[in-house]
């Protein structure tokens, strides 16, 4: 029996170790002066950190409210210094402008949120259909790149523009930020909230940190300069105006801490743009399930279906389904199919737990 445990253990652990993108969904209905609200949070888990996507919506129609700070937030949690300001913004740490100059993301709640998992990569994917036709956003992680994050956000005819939000000064109002491009002048301060930076950019990278406090620690951006007509730089938020022939547009984000940054800058600048910006442009934003992942799976949740028959569980059902999905695997691979296997393994690793 000791022996059983301990195998069950160790793949538990494996199974936790190398945990596979999940998302929660918790739902809670409010009273707001009598009228009733349906609150939507979804935590998409992807490798080192996670992405929030939190709506208000009418219980009735499904259609989003917006009365109060915070009723939509689409935020990320990476790489945060503790109880510091310096990083992406957790609240709104992306939008997405179409060409009417309104907001796109929280016109309408997502039809739909996906994890993906194939090699390296882990990627969530977001759709919206702000009107009639599909806005694509696609947040991906690379096992041997935790320090980066990339972003695709595609809206064919419609975007006009794609907007990143780091934060560095909050909780204290003399706190500025400050940013450093590679070309011009070099460093611009961002002074009050109305000053704006306008210019075309000829690099293709932006540093950020604050100037007048937490100084050893800021973000980068990465982004890709062919679907750019210009970047703007007002308050806290990276905003980047497409050209109008560009469907779409990626960049990657990533930060530095414990470190100053003059001595960050020339490497940034330097080294990390171009080799992060080759990559970008390598990412297969639409990949083919690893046959190979699949396979290793589907050998594992058989090992813990062994497991669970010599302690006598029922396994009929459980062999059963993986001889179905492997069918099914080999004739149309799929995401949805490698899922499916996933979320079998882990219930046959319950029961299992279940039965020591």
């Amino acid at each position: 029996m000791l022996k059983l445990a301990l195998t069950v253990l160790a793949g538990l652990c494996t199974t936790l170790l190398y945990a596979a993108p999940s998302i929660e969904k918790k739902e809670e209905k409010l009273d707001r002066k009598g009228t009733p609200v349906l609150v939507t949070r979804h935590t998409v888990n992807l490798g080192n950190g996670n992405i929030n996507y939190h709506t208000v919506t009418n219980p009735n129609d499904n259609k989003p409210i917006q009365q109060e700070w915070g009723d939509f937030r689409f935020g990320i949690e990476y790489w945060r210094n503790p109880n510091t300001p310096g990083s992406w913004s957790p609240v709104n740490f992306l939008a997405a402008i179409g060409k009417d100059g309104k907001t796109l993301l929280d016109r309408k709640v997502a039809e739909k949120i996906d994890t993906v998992e194939n090699g390296q990569m882990e990627m969530a994917v977001f759709t919206f259909r702000p009107e009639n036709s599909v806005l694509d956003v696609r947040i991906a992680q690379f096992k041997d790149r935790p320090d980066w994050l990339f972003v695709k956000v595609a809206y064919p005819g419609q975007l006009y523009e794609v907007w990143a939000s780091p934060v560095h000064g909050y909780g204290k109002p003399e706190l500025e930020s400050q940013y450093a491009l590679k070309e011009g002048a070099g460093e611009k301060p961002c002074g009050k909230p109305d000053w704006i930076l306008t210019k075309t950019t000829g690099g293709n990278g932006v540093m950020n940190f604050n100037r007048y406090a937490y100084k050893e620690f800021g973000t980068f951006i990465v982004f890709e300069k062919e679907s750019l007509r210009q970047l703007r730089i007002h308050g806290d938020d990276i905003k980047f105006e497409l050209k109008p022939e560009s469907d779409s547009f990626s960049f990657a984000i990533s930060y530095f801490k414990d470190r100053k940054p003059e001595e960050v800058r020339p490497e940034f600048f330097n080294v990390t743009v171009p080799e992060v910006e080759s990559f970008l442009k390598s990412i297969n934003w639409n990949p083919v399930p690893d046959g190979k992942t699949f396979s290793e799976l589907a050998d594992e949740t058989r090992k813990n279906i062994s497991i669970l028959k010599g302690d006598g569980g029922h396994v009929a059902d459980y062999e059963k389904k993986v001889k179905e999905l492997e069918t099914n695997f080999a004739e149309a691979p799929s995401f949805e199919i490698l899922g499916a296997l996933r979320k079998l393994n882990a219930e046959i690793i319950k029961k299992n737990l279940e039965n020591l």
